[in-house]
């Protein structure tokens, strides 16, 4: 699972749109860093994990009560 580092200010929504296809998979790195969660806006240099494209499409073809 790969790692980015963040910038000063930086928000979920935004990481996701930067590292996969779109903010719509916001919760798919939330569910990565759930140390980080109480954070709105990213310091900068936060190491963030950030799943791979083809295991975040899978979670997302799964019905809701598997994605667990």
């Amino acid at each position: 699972m790969p790692d980015y580092l963040s910038r000063q200010g930086e928000a979920w929504d935004q990481i996701a749109l930067a590292r996969l296809s779109g903010e719509r998979q916001m919760g798919d790195v939330l569910a990565l860093n759930v140390d980080e969660l109480d954070a709105l806006l990213l310091s900068g240099e936060t190491r963030v994990s950030v799943p791979e494209q083809a295991a975040a499409e899978r979670v997302r073809n799964l019905p809701p009560w598997e994605r667990m």
